[in-house]
C-alpha cells in the first residue's frame, strides 16, 4: 500500500474514493481480496484423520491439512 506525502493539511481532506465504472476501482477491489486472500487463515478439514498405511498417508499428502512424513 503506497504512502502518501501531504504538502498542505487541505490536500488530507481529498476523497480517495472511485467512481462506479471506473477500471482502477476494480483493480483496487481486486487487490484488497488479494490480500485478504494471503492473509486469511488456512482452513483445515475438522477431526481427526486416521490412515491404515503410511503409503495411504503419503498418497493423501496433497490433501490440505496433512504434511507429508519425513523419513
Amino acid at each position: 500500500m503506497p504512502v502518501y506525502k501531504f504538502r498542505d493539511v487541505a490536500e488530507m481532506n481529498r476523497p480517495l474514493w472511485r467512481t462506479p465504472g471506473d477500471p482502477r476501482l476494480y483493480a483496487s477491489i481486486a487487490a484488497v481480496w488479494a490480500r485478504g486472500a494471503r492473509l486469511s487463515r488456512r482452513s483445515f478439514a475438522p477431526g481427526v484423520r486416521r490412515f491404515r498405511s503410511i503409503g495411504e498417508l503419503e498418497a493423501s499428502a496433497d490433501a490440505p491439512g496433512v504434511e507429508p512424513t519425513r523419513r
